[in-house]
């Protein structure tokens, strides 16, 4: 795993098992800063200061459905900024949520590719048609934001019913990744 939108899959996947509600991902990359920032924030369950101080730790995992007991994205992610000469960060409240954030140098040689996180933000929304994403995109030149809220709002109680619809998957291809 060495494209940034790998480790944003990975670090919405613990989103998603926290029973987040609403998940936002945010990736600013400002050469003009030397700068590239990304973060992940949901409203799910948090963690507690003691689990929190373990959530790096590569054998320490709250899925209890598998059988081998670990957990590499947070460690991982970490292990990534840090060899990029940057700076992790998580802060999590029980009952709250969790907000991981990584930033580097957008000089580093080290800085692995942003992938296509469009792409895999499309797919983590037509898969869980009961979670939010907002997804913000920030650079130099411009910026790209992309919030499945106002749909749902729109589509009232139908919202689920339609949200693996052709239609409404183009119109999000279209909004998240063409525009």
């Amino acid at each position: 795993m060495y494209e940034l939108s790998l480790f944003v899959l990975d670090l919405v996947q613990n989103s998603i098992t926290a029973d987040a509600e609403i998940i936002k991902i945010w990736l600013f990359e400002f050469e003009s800063e030397n700068l590239v920032t990304i973060t992940v924030a949901d409203n799910g369950k948090g963690m507690s200061k003691e689990v929190m101080g373990k959530a790096v730790d590569p054998f320490m995992t709250s899925k209890t459905e598998r059988k081998k007991k670990i957990g590499l994205g947070l460690p991982f992610f970490k292990q990534l900024i840090e060899s990029c000469e940057g700076k992790f960060r998580i802060k999590s409240k029980l009952g709250i949520g969790t907000v991981v954030t990584g930033s580097f140098p957008y000089s580093n040689v080290d800085q692995p590719p942003v992938g296509n996180l469009e792409e895999t933000i499309l797919s983590l929304v037509i898969a869980n048609p009961g979670i939010d994403f907002r997804y913000t995109r920030r650079n130099d030149k411009k910026e790209k934001i992309f919030d499945t809220r106002p749909v749902r709002k729109m589509l009232g109680s139908d919202a689920e019913i339609m949200w693996q619809s052709s239609e409404l998957m183009e119109w999000f291809r279209n909004e998240l990744i063409e525009s």
